[in-house]
């Protein structure tokens, strides 16, 4: 198995390479999206099968989609509670909006991957208003192949995540909302925001032009920053699968828990599907089993240490996948 798994990340490697140039980059984007996948059960065994899915429901985002991320994300992320998901801290503004681009970015990707595979041309809602407004679907239209433009016939959600993510989330009511919901995982790095700064020139025609006359650089200070700040690069984007709604069998589908931890015990949660809520955690024969006591704090793993509240989830293991299910769900949308 080890020589099987090197050999296949050996084969991710060089589909990230074709438009990434930095090797500890790759490295980095090869380590988060395995490791995600086998969290989540991606793989199970058989490394071959998932590499085939990962590479038909893979793409690439360039800047222009990046712009179109950053601007539609700059309208909605100053309505976004600036708090931290899973904590109390309180995220800077830029942050937000940073965050915020991620989620549009999935859209695009899932726009651009229909359209790539079948055909299929996509509008989503980029419109501004009420939060709720953008509940139900984030595709405004729809047209197949010699069809007019027409409003879809399922609601569809798209949750985005980072490369290593393994969970397709939906805090709230956002799951009563919906027939479909759709993952995708973007492999965003540290440097992007700043590589695209650099590559629209907002840092040499503005933010330099004013630190000159500042005092706070001079032109070989310039020169130097300029070069040593990443040239912006192509985004990997794997689009993970889907889920309907109807399928689901509520309020718990499936879950894989276990106890863990000595001195500060958790319930971790490593997969599962279903309307998350602790009393419909805790009503289950396998949490009741481990906890009797019901005092053991509930942990979704990785994301919440201790959970509260009401999530829909669903592990990316546990999507569907590959051309013939994708037709299906064309065929219906």
């Amino acid at each position: 198995m080890p020589q099987e798994k090197e050999l296949f990340n050996s084969e991710i490697g060089s589909i990230l390479k074709e438009k990434i140039s930095d090797d500890e980059s790759v490295q980095s984007l090869e380590t988060q999206l395995l490791r995600g996948a086998e969290e989540a059960l991606e793989i199970e065994g058989d490394f071959e099968t998932w590499l085939e899915r990962f590479k038909y429901q893979f793409l690439w985002l360039d800047k222009d989609d990046y712009s179109r991320a950053l601007v539609r994300a700059l309208w909605l992320a100053p309505r976004f509670a600036g708090t931290d998901f899973g904590s109390s801290r309180q995220r800077d503004m830029g942050q937000v909006w940073t965050d915020t681009a991620r989620g549009f970015l999935g859209e695009i990707a899932l726009s651009k991957f229909l359209q790539k595979r079948f055909g299929v041309e996509t509008r989503l809602d980029t419109s501004r208003g009420e939060l709720t407004k953008f509940l139900p679907t984030d595709i405004a239209e729809v047209r197949r192949p010699d069809e007019k433009w027409r409003k879809p016939s399922l609601k569809i959600s798209i949750k985005t995540t980072k490369f290593n993510g393994r969970w397709l989330d939906l805090p709230g009511a956002q799951f009563e909302h919906s027939d479909v919901f759709v993952l995708v995982k973007i492999g965003i790095l540290r440097q992007h925001f700043l590589a695209f700064l650099k590559a629209i020139s907002f840092l040499k025609d503005k933010l330099f032009v004013k630190a000159k006359n500042l005092g706070e650089l001079d032109d070989d200070d310039a020169r130097k920053l300029w070069n040593e700040i990443p040239e912006f690069e192509p985004l990997p984007a794997y689009i993970a699968g889907f889920l309907y709604k109807s399928d689901v069998n509520l309020p718990i589908h499936m879950i894989n828990a276990r106890l863990r931890g000595r001195t500060r015990m958790r319930i971790v949660i490593s997969q599962g599907i279903g309307l998350f809520t602790p009393e419909n955690l805790r009503s289950l024969q396998e949490i009741r089993e481990i906890d009797p006591s019901g005092s053991v704090p509930i942990k979704i793993d990785p994301i919440i240490d201790s959970f509260s509240g009401q999530h829909f989830f669903a592990h990316s293991g546990g999507l569907q996948y590959g051309e013939a299910k994708w037709l299906r769900l064309i065929e219906m949308l």
